[in-house]
């Protein structure tokens, strides 16, 4: 089978970012079975260091687009959300009627509902099968970004929440396949646009396997050290990030040793004023797993955001007990089995205080947690998904 993969961004195992881990995977895992292209968007200073490293592959193409040409596209199509409507394409649509035409292509495999709004292809083409992959369900983003806001940006998110639930229940609703990355958003899914038969993949941890396998001893973990991983160009990040500096003041009165590594591409002028003696801003790091391997605590008091969290995986992964709210842990272990729920900046000062007090308690957490990704979070799970769609 041939199969043509798009993407709102560059796809690659060799990357922080749990969306593009997931997708490179996936790739690497059809590869099995299948010829497998890739046509992409480019909209990145980290994408463009991305492409290079595939450059004379003729597997791969892509578009770049700059911020005023998604600014173009948001403006000038109103009929869709503004989120969708950043990865509209004229250049993008040809490039993809020619793929398919060039390579022969039987199947799209489409990453994010932003990807769905290409399902015209199939009146083209009406053979082909497209698959889409809920990396997070939008909608349920938007309806968080709500929570709270008030005046205009109250009125522009209602609307745009109105565009997303017509476009994304659209293209869940026509597509062949519909990938979840957990089990919540399966549910959310099937209840808001009836698609029931919705698949479930494991979003990949990077090493996984590797990772999994590895001893990780306790004697590696600083008494006191505590960390935060993100993105922190993203709100959501930020926000956490400075929630959890004000956290850390609570914390700092009972525990004196205590250390704070917020770790992460692009954080704000506004973060970096934060740093102190025991407040420490990384910035972007080369290997996130040795600030983990010393934490004796992950800490994410995440307020908004939707769908699985790469970093609340990747630390449970590492045997880092983690703290996090329910944003934090939808999809993971939303009944706290393994991980520790807070809500309040009082609660999360009160169970980092706990634990930090008691290593016997957050040794047998973080062995726990490695146990629970092991068992429900192996990506031989979705390698077994994939080969029974795309295997024959």
């Amino acid at each position: 089978m041939n199969i043509l993969h798009i993407s709102p961004y560059f796809p690659a195992l060799d990357t922080n970012h749990a969306g593009g881990v997931c997708m490179g995977k996936e790739i690497e895992t059809l590869r099995k079975w299948n010829q497998v292209y890739v046509l992409t968007f480019v909209a990145s200073k980290f994408d463009q260091n991305l492409k290079k490293a595939h450059r004379g592959d003729p597997r791969y193409d892509s578009v770049t687009i700059s911020p005023w040409t998604r600014l173009f596209h948001v403006a000038t199509e109103p009929w869709m959300p503004a989120y969708f409507a950043a990865r509209s394409s004229l250049r993008f649509a040809w490039k993809l009627i020619w793929a398919v035409k060039k390579y022969k292509i039987d199947a799209i495999y489409g990453e994010y509902a932003s990807m769905g709004q290409y399902l015209w292809i199939k009146r083209l083409y009406p053979h082909l099968r497209f698959s889409i992959v809920e990396h997070d369900m939008t909608a349920q983003s938007y309806e968080r970004k709500l929570e709270g806001s008030r005046g205009l940006r109250r009125w522009y998110l209602r609307y745009q929440l109105g565009l997303i639930l017509k476009k994304e229940g659209k293209y869940c609703r026509k597509a062949d396949c519909v990938f979840a990355l957990n089990r919540k958003d399966k549910k959310l899914i099937g209840k808001r646009y009836g698609r029931k038969d919705c698949k479930i993949l494991n979003l990949y941890l990077g090493i996984e396997d590797e990772l999994l396998e590895r001893e990780i001893g306790w004697e590696k973990r600083e008494q006191g050290n505590i960390c935060f991983l993100g993105q922190m160009g993203r709100p959501e990040n930020h926000q956490a990030a400075m929630r959890l500096v004000k956290i850390a003041a609570r914390v700092k009165k009972k525990i004196p040793g205590l250390q704070v590594y917020i770790v992460g591409n692009q954080p704000s002028e506004e973060l970096k004023a934060r740093e102190n003696d025991y407040i420490h801003v990384t910035g972007f790091v080369d290997d996130v797993d040795g600030y983990l391997e010393r934490a004796t605590l992950a800490v994410f008091p995440l307020e908004q955001g939707a769908g699985i969290k790469m970093k609340v995986l990747r630390s449970l992964a590492m045997g880092t007990p983690v703290i996090t709210t329910m944003v934090g842990a939808e999809g993971i272990d939303e009944d706290g089995e393994v991980i520790i729920l807070a809500k309040t900046d009082k609660e999360f000062a009160e169970r980092i205080t706990e634990y930090l007090l008691d290593a016997g308690a957050m040794e047998e957490k973080g062995r726990k947690s490695r146990e629970y990704i092991r068992d429900y979070f192996g990506w031989g799970v979705s390698e077994k998904v994939l080969k029974e769609v795309y295997g024959n």
